[in-house]
């Protein structure tokens, strides 16, 4: 992929922001629940999206600014940006290397740019709408597993905002097929190893567009599907979102597993 400045201002200001992360890492190891005592916000959560924000405001002050800590920031432009400063903040502040920081750029509705960081292994995952996608530099797709048996699926839901049962349900489905699961408490994670062939379908429950709209690029442009799982197209507007994500020999055959009853 032949980088613009653009791109390069992106992975500038998405490594900037895992920087402070990584200088915060095993510092700052409290923060302040939100929806549960494992859904918190710390001040390196802050820190990262204060980087983020003044950065895209400085060079694009008139665009649009969707953050997860500090919500919907208008602008008078055709084009948005989607930011999750820190994914995995619970994993962060118990020291557990499983967090990034997530970069998606939007113009008018359609995703064309998206970053993943990983700053404790300094990986960056980028892709560009029709370009591929890319980890430091390289060239990365999706698994080609087909077997149910033989998949390794991440699944987890954000409590408060699905519902456990439903999800019990789903967990059952899955069990019937296979024992290979993985949480990796990280939507950011679990795209960036879906989109790299590491893992081959990924569930998530209670996802908001931070969570998924960087990962749903790279994951499709790796050669993944992502839809509800009800089958319904994926609208990155939409709030408390039930999705799945897998290589395409997979995601047909999960979608009809699930939307068992």
């Amino acid at each position: 992929m032949r980088l613009t400045p653009f791109d390069h201002f992106i992975q500038r200001i998405v490594r900037s922001a895992g920087t402070s992360l990584k200088r915060n890492y095993g510092v700052v190891t409290t923060g302040q629940a939100k929806t549960s005592q494992h859904d918190i916000v710390t001040a390196a959560d802050y820190e990262a999206e204060r980087i983020l924000i003044s950065a895209i405001r400085k060079k694009f002050p008139y665009h649009h600014i969707l953050s997860e800590e500090s919500g919907a920031l208008a602008g008078k432009s055709r084009y948005t940006w989607v930011i999750d400063p820190l994914d995995g903040t619970a994993n962060f502040a118990r020291e557990i290397p499983l967090f990034g920081v997530i970069v998606a750029f939007l113009k008018d509705n359609t995703v064309t740019h998206a970053a993943i960081y990983d700053p404790i292994h300094d990986q960056m995952y980028y892709a560009k709408k029709g370009q591929g996608s890319y980890c430091n530099g390289k060239r990365i797709y999706v698994s080609t597993e087909s077997q149910l048996e033989e998949m390794v699926v991440v699944i987890s839901n954000v409590r408060m905002r699905s519902s456990l049962e439903q999800f019990a349900h789903w967990r059952s489905l899955l069990a019937l097929y296979t024992t290979y699961y993985k949480s990796y408490g990280s939507a950011a994670q679990s795209m960036m190893a879906l989109a790299s062939g590491k893992i081959d379908a990924y569930i998530i429950g209670g996802a908001y567009p931070w969570d998924i709209t960087a990962g749903a690029l790279l994951v499709k442009e790796a050669g993944g599907k992502i839809s509800h799982l009800d089958g319904r197209t994926w609208d990155w507007r939409e709030d408390n979102q039930h999705i799945l994500v897998a290589n395409p020999k997979l995601h047909a055959k999960l979608a009809r597993l699930l939307i068992q009853r």
